[in-house]
């Protein structure tokens, strides 16, 4: 069985403490995948919450002091329970106080997984990437970028961008799908942290790049898929959502883009 369709089957709920542009496409993406949101941004609440979840998703776009407190309180909460935890530092190459954020989440607390494009990720390690705002130039070696934080960090890294990385333990595979239309649509970064919070537990350490793999996949080539339906930013939306309802691991498994990368390790299997 794929990670997609135990992941359907599950119908895990996620947790989400995200960016309040993005709330409404984030809930409606993990209906249309499978999983269950829900947005909570009262400690008290996610005590309550936390204890029956697969997944938590940290966002920090929507900043302020009383979010950091919460997203630490949230943190604490998801380890007591061992409920995986993903962090998406979401413009944190913009500013040394969106960066001390997202590094003192990574230093005292526990995390499953950090999601970032190659500005966000590169900030982190004390590497320069030219950004503005939240958007991301591209990098010469998105695997190498991904490698480095993977080391750093000591932590997965997700790096997205014109082409995507993952590392783990070590290990890197960098992918090629998606559609140019995505960075047009508001929350679809934000929603990719999510989607991967909700295949994150399904994996243990040693198939977790296997996982995130396919969660990742899964929703770059739903991303091409809703393209070829729409290329209109509006329509294209609905058409993304419409896409992670309908796609299989079967198209996944078809329409995936793998690119050789000279610093993976056991790449191909």
């Amino acid at each position: 069985m794929s990670y997609l369709e135990e992941l359907r089957q599950a119908n895990p709920l996620m947790i989400c403490i995200t960016n309040h542009v993005v709330k409404n496409f984030t809930a409606n993406g993990l209906l249309a995948i499978g999983a269950s949101p829900a947005m909570s941004e009262s400690a008290r609440d996610l005590e309550d919450l936390l204890r029956y979840a697969q997944g938590l998703l940290i966002n920090i776009g929507s900043l302020t002091e009383d979010s950091w407190k919460l997203y630490k309180e949230a943190l604490n909460l998801a380890a007591n329970y061992g409920v995986p935890a993903v962090l998406d530092p979401v413009a944190a190459s913009a500013g040394a106080f969106r960066k001390e954020v997202a590094l003192d989440l990574i230093r005292h607390h526990k995390l499953s997984l950090v999601r970032g494009n190659a500005s966000e990720i590169a900030a982190l390690i004390g590497q320069e990437v030219k950004s503005k705002g939240v958007d991301s130039a591209s990098v010469d070696d998105v695997g190498q970028l991904a490698l480095a934080a993977n080391k750093a960090l000591q932590l997965p890294i997700v790096v997205t961008g014109v082409q995507d990385a993952i590392a783990v333990d070590g290990q890197v595979r960098v992918l090629k799908n998606g559609s140019a239309l995505m960075p047009l649509v508001t929350g679809t970064g934000c929603l990719l942290g999510a989607v991967l919070a909700a295949f994150i537990h399904l994996a243990d350490q040693d198939h977790l790049l296997d996982c995130l793999e396919e969660a990742l996949s899964t929703y770059t080539i739903a991303g091409e898929m809703a393209e070829q339906v729409s290329s209109l930013p509006g329509s294209y939306q609905m058409a993304f959502l419409d896409a992670l309802y309908q796609i299989t691991d079967k198209e996944v498994n078809q329409k995936i883009r793998r690119v050789n990368h000279n610093h993976s390790c056991n790449y191909y299997k």
